[in-house]
C-alpha cells in the first residue's frame, strides 16, 4: 500500500533537486546525492526520472510551467504594453531566488544533455516564455506604443536585461523587485540617458 510520501515522492524529488542543481550544477550533483537529500532510494530516483537528465528536464520544465503561467497572467493583466511589460518583469524579479536561477541554469547547463533534450526543452521555453513576451512586444508596435523593430531582438534584449537577477549570488543587490522593475521598464522603452 502506497504511503503519502510515495505518492509525493516525484514532487519532493523536484523540489530537492532544483535546489541541488542550482548550488551545484548539472554535473556537480548525482544521483546518489540526490536519492540521500530526498531520504529515498536510487532506485526510487530511477523509477520515476529514468536517469539524471529525465530529472534535470523534470526540474526545468516544472519552473518553466510556473513562470510560463506567470508571464500568461501578467502579460494579459496590463491595460497597455508598458504595463504588460512591467508586469513581466515584477512576475520574474519577485520569484525567489532559486527559482529565477532556474532560467540561467538552463541556459549554462544545457549543453550537458543529448540533442534531443535540449530541443524538447528549447521548443517548451520558445512555446511557454519567449513567444508569450514576444506576442507583447509585437502588439505594442501594433498599438503605436513602441517603435518598430525586430520582435525577437527587442525580447532578448528585454530579457537580457533580467540576466544578472538571475543569480542567486545577487539577490542582495537586487533590492525591491518592484523598483528593480520600474527602472528596467523606464530604460527599455525611454533608454537610460537624459531627456
Amino acid at each position: 500500500m502506497a504511503t503519502l510520501n510515495d505518492i509525493d515522492l516525484p514532487g519532493r524529488v523536484v523540489q530537492v533537486a532544483r535546489a541541488l542543481f542550482v548550488a551545484r550544477g548539472y554535473r556537480g550533483i548525482s544521483m546518489r546525492e540526490i536519492a540521500e537529500a530526498v531520504g529515498a532510494s536510487k532506485a526510487a530516483l530511477y523509477y520515476h526520472f529514468g536517469d539524471k537528465e529525465a530529472l534535470f528536464l523534470a526540474v526545468l520544465t516544472a519552473d518553466l510551467r510556473d513562470l510560463g503561467r506567470l508571464v500568461m497572467a501578467a502579460s494579459e493583466a496590463g491595460r497597455d504594453t508598458r504595463e504588460r511589460v512591467r508586469g513581466i518583469a515584477v512576475s520574474i524579479l519577485s520569484l525567489p531566488p532559486d527559482r529565477r536561477a532556474i532560467i540561467r541554469l538552463a541556459s549554462q547547463e544545457m549543453a550537458q544533455l543529448s540533442v534531443e533534450a535540449q530541443q524538447a526543452f528549447y521548443r517548451l521555453y520558445r512555446e511557454l516564455f519567449i513567444t508569450p513576451v514576444t506576442r507583447v512586444l509585437i502588439d505594442g508596435m501594433a498599438h503605436g506604443e513602441l517603435k518598430q523593430a525586430n520582435p525577437t531582438q527587442l525580447t532578448w534584449i528585454l530579457l537580457g536585461m533580467m540576466y544578472p537577477f538571475l543569480y542567486p549570488a545577487h539577490s542582495a543587490e537586487l533590492g525591491d523587485p518592484l523598483q528593480v522593475a520600474d527602472l528596467m521598464v523606464e530604460v527599455f522603452f525611454y533608454g537610460a540617458g537624459m531627456r
